[in-house]
């Protein structure tokens, strides 16, 4: 057995206790991109498993099977052709260590494989950051690397990035899982960012 101490630990047992094994499950959302001309609609089961971890280190597995649909919206503000089905299953990894400079833990979150034809994680990879673990809840910062394919108008694709806030917490002895996402468009030859007009709302699952 490892011997844990101090953040590390606090966070691993917290893990243990309340994530790793747990299912849970998000009603559907609804979201518009691109000035309202795209709406788009998500709900999922989400499953966290594999834990593992040393003296340096941790990591953990998060199984999504989502149903996500993008459609174009009508000038009377209703749903005409399906412009992109993003449903599937998938899989992602939360790799973290422990950095000897600032006694903080950082690291990735990683895609690692998917079904479906049109997966619009794939071979992304974000960084993670300020993870504390304040008041019950376990807080990580996500920052995506470089950009990723968003649908637009007219069949084609634009590319953007993400920043988002991940928090897990037991609220009525069931786990909850919270992601607030801001997107971001991207100018994919210098790299620089511009704040997205795309708005997205809280997603939260909840263990049943």
């Amino acid at each position: 057995m490892y011997k844990l101490e101090g953040k590390m630990k606090e966070i691993i047992d917290f893990l243990e206790a309340n994530v790793n094994g747990k299912t849970l499950y998000t009603k559907e959302l609804v979201y518009q991109l691109e000035d309202g001309v795209l709406e788009g609609a998500y709900a999922d089961q989400i499953s966290f498993s594999n834990l593992k971890y040393s003296q340096s280190g941790f990591q953990f597995d998060m199984f999504i099977v989502s149903n996500e649909k993008i459609w174009l919206v009508g000038k009377d503000g209703q749903r005409e052709a399906l412009r992109k089905d993003f449903s599937g299953v998938s899989l992602f990894r939360f790799e973290l260590a422990k950095r000897k400079s600032t006694n903080d833990l950082s690291g990735a979150f990683r895609f690692l494989s998917a079904s479906g034809k049109d997966v619009a994680a794939e071979a992304i990879v974000s960084g993670i950051y300020d993870v504390c673990l304040q008041d019950g809840v376990l807080k990580l910062s996500e920052d995506q690397a470089l950009y990723r394919d968003q649908p637009i108008q007219d069949g084609r694709f634009k590319p953007v990035a993400f920043q988002a806030e991940h928090h897990f917490f037991v609220k009525d002895k069931k786990l909850h899982y919270e992601y607030y996402g801001r997107s971001f468009d991207v100018d994919a030859k210098t790299m620089q960012r511009r704040d997205s007009s795309d708005t997205f709302p809280p997603f939260l699952s909840v263990e049943q």
